[in-house]
């Protein structure tokens, strides 16, 4: 019986795992991301942090999923603050990452 149950959970863990959790709020797919190198006629505005799960019932999500999740939260909170364009400010560390919101003429 205890065999069947670690199995369930494991499978829902799994299943779960390929999910994704976080909606673009409107306007968000109108943020570009682009690298710092693209950024430099653009005025800074702000930064945000961003952060999901990174792990389902112990099992290691795809870290693709986490990392476009984490975009789509930082497009999120560039629409709140009036910017255009994040650029992600380091790598994807234990499901977070942070990203400088820009506002760049188009």
């Amino acid at each position: 019986m205890r065999v069947v149950a670690v199995c369930l959970l494991l499978a829902i863990g799994v299943g779960l795992g390929g999910c994704t959790w976080v909606k673009p709020e409107a306007g968000a797919d109108d943020v570009a991301v682009r690298s710092a190198a693209q950024v430099g006629q653009c005025e800074r505005i702000g930064q945000t942090t961003t952060s999901v799960r990174d792990r389902v019932a112990a099992v290691q999500r795809s870290p693709s999923r986490v990392e476009e999740e984490l975009e789509t939260l930082a497009r999120n909170s560039a629409v709140e603050l009036g910017g255009n364009t994040i650029v992600a400010d380091g790598p994807v560390r234990d499901g977070q990452r942070r990203f400088l919101i820009y506002t760049c003429r188009r």
